[in-house]
C-alpha cells in the first residue's frame, strides 16, 4: 500500500496493524484537530505527517505512532496542545534542542495506542523523521520482499526502525547516514547497496 504523507486513508488497506492504527488516529481526529487549534496555521511548514514504523507497514503491536509537526512558536504550541490533550492518560510534554532545533515532544495515550507529536520550527518535509520516512519507502521497494523481511527480523530482535534498516544495509550512523542517501536515485542506490538489496531483476 502507497503511503500518502498528508493522509492516512490508505492505513485503511494496509495490514492489521496499520488499521488498528487508523482506528486510532480517526477516532481521536487528531490531524483535523490540529488544524482546527492552530487556525490552519500548522499547514504553513507542511501539514502534519504520521511518521516512524506504521507508515511502512515495520510496526510492532508496541510501536507509537509519531505525528511530525511544525510551528514557529514551540512554546505557545507546547500550551495548546496541553490545554487539549492533557486530560489523556500518559499525557507528557518537554521542549529542548535536538540537534540545535527547539523542539517539543508530546507524549499520550488514546485508543489503545500511544501517540508522540514531535514539533519543530523545521518545515515537516525537512524534518529528519520525515526524510527518514521516505528513503526507507524507498528502499523497501527496491529491496523486495527479501529485503523487507531482513528488516523486520531486525525489528523483531528489539531494534528500532533506523537500527534495523542500518543493521541491514551496514550503515554504522543510521539515523544520519539514511538522510545521506535522500539524493540518490533508485539505480544509485542498488549499485550502493548491491550485496545488501534484491534489485528484483
Amino acid at each position: 500500500v502507497a503511503l500518502d504523507l498528508y493522509s492516512i486513508e490508505y492505513l485503511k488497506a494496509g495490514s492489521n496493524r496499520q488499521r488498528r492504527a487508523f482506528e486510532a488516529l480517526s477516532t481521536l481526529g487528531l490531524f483535523a484537530k490540529l488544524e482546527e487549534w492552530t487556525d490552519g496555521e500548522i499547514f504553513l511548514g507542511g501539514g502534519a505527517v504520521l511518521a516512524g514504523s506504521v507508515p511502512i507497514d515495520l510496526a510492532t503491536d508496541e510501536s507509537d505512532l509519531d505525528i511530525v509537526t511544525y510551528s514557529e512558536d514551540i512554546k505557545g504550541f507546547s500550551a495548546m496542545l496541553r490545554s487539549h490533550l492533557a486530560e489523556h492518560e500518559g499525557f507528557n510534554s518537554s521542549r529542548g534542542i535536538f540537534l540545535g532545533v527547539p523542539t517539543l515532544v508530546t507524549e499520550f495515550y488514546f485508543g489503545g495506542e500511544q501517540f508522540e507529536i514531535f514539533t519543530q520550527s523545521v518545515p515537516v518535509p525537512r524534518q529528519n523523521a520525515v526524510i527518514h520516512l521516505l528513503i526507507e519507502e524507498r528502499l523497501l521497494e527496491i529491496g523486495g520482499a527479501e529485503f523487507r523481511q531482513a528488516v523486520w527480523n531486525q525489528r523483531k530482535a528489539g531494534l528500532k526502525t533506523e537500527p534495523a534498516f542500518g543493521a541491514v544495509l551496514g550503515l554504522e550512523d543510521p539515523y544520519r547516514e539514511l538522510l545521506n542517501l535522500e539524493d540518490l536515485t533508485d539505480n544509485e542506490l542498488r549499485l550502493r547497496f548491491a550485496h545488501r538489496l534484491n534489485s528484483g531483476s
